[in-house]
């Protein structure tokens, strides 16, 4: 390391010449170890899906100052708050990873902020519109009582889609009323326990009667009919259906959100929430508190009473009548 006039430690020079360092090389390199750190399908997939949609983006590059100023251009296109932090954080991930192998002297992100992003996203679902689709599935099928009962434990749990596919009649324990989160399944590779309600317990009792007693021990839980794993785009094609039949919107996800905001309704602890949902940490967890907040703003705004007597000032103005 060394030192600049200021004081600061400047980054050491890295291993390849940056003016022929090839990027696209280093995300093979990066995906490996990240598959050696355990981290899910799913997340490594979303790694080399934003990492390669900013190389191609991007392919001419021969200078770390080159770099630099790409990144700069890329994070200033306007897309949803969100998005773009999504997007800054796995290219900063990534970068990061880079400059500990010396293939960057710098992550080019390091000095672009995050996004205030928009509350709006977080979208909850009426109790009487999820009322109205837990009407749809016919409980007289397997694939019908499938559904109904993955539709209360997402609501009972919050549990991610993806989660609840691939988890196994012995991660259910209707006695305790518990389902357990492997870690190999947890989108955070940790395990949690999600306790479930006497009422989706007594549901899942009914379902596990009707599953194929030759089936093994392997086949998820809530398996399609031929004993397969569901997938994300099967599941929303079937609550579009029930959405369809019921008159409401809905998505799977917000179902998630919808147990996150009535939770925090109800129990006002974020560190609980942070944990049932499997959050890393608690930043997540204050999007839904930040979220109530301004749900609370809003509906103080409609319902003050001093908002109602100016309200009825304005409409007692326009009655005045000059005699003169």
């Amino acid at each position: 390391m060394s030192l600049s006039r200021e004081g600061f430690i400047m980054p050491r020079l890295a291993k390849l010449n940056p003016k022929v360092m090839d990027l696209s090389q280093a995300l093979e390199e990066f995906l490996l170890a990240k598959q050696a750190d355990g981290i899910s399908k799913r997340t490594l997939d979303d790694y080399r899906y934003h990492v390669e949609t900013f190389l191609k983006a991007n392919s001419n590059l021969t200078t770390y100052e080159a770099l630099h100023k790409a990144v700069i251009r890329y994070f200033s296109q306007p897309c949803s708050p969100g998005y773009r932090n999504i997007k800054l954080r796995y290219l900063k991930a990534f970068f990061n990873w880079c400059v500990a192998e010396g293939y960057l002297p710098a992550n080019p992100a390091q000095g672009i902020r995050k996004a205030k992003e928009d509350l709006n996203n977080i979208r909850h679902v009426p109790l009487e519109a999820i009322k109205k689709l837990l009407q749809q599935p016919d409980k007289r099928s397997y694939a019908g009582l499938r559904d109904y009962c993955l539709l209360l434990v997402q609501i009972d749990t919050g549990a991610r889609p993806g989660e609840l596919f691939q988890v196994k009649v012995s991660d259910l324990n209707l006695e305790a009323r518990e389902l357990y989160i492997r870690p190999e399944v947890a989108k955070t590779r940790v395990g949690r326990t999600l306790v479930l309600s006497p009422f989706t317990t007594q549901a899942l009792a009914k379902f596990l009667k009707v599953r194929p007693t030759w089936w093994s021990e392997d086949v998820p839980l809530f398996a399609t009919e031929t004993g397969n794993a569901m997938d994300a785009s099967m599941w929303a094609h079937r609550i579009e259906k029930y959405c369809q039949k019921a008159g409401v919107k809905a998505t799977p996800y917000q179902f998630r959100h919808t147990f996150a905001v009535l939770f925090l309704k109800e129990a006002n602890d974020p560190f609980a929430l942070q944990r049932i949902l499997g959050h890393q940490d608690l930043a997540m967890t204050r999007r839904y508190v930040r979220y109530l907040q301004e749900d609370v703003k809003h509906i103080h705004e409609k319902a003050s009473p001093v908002a109602k007597l100016q309200q009825i000032g304005r409409r007692a103005s326009r009655k005045v009548v000059n005699h003169a």
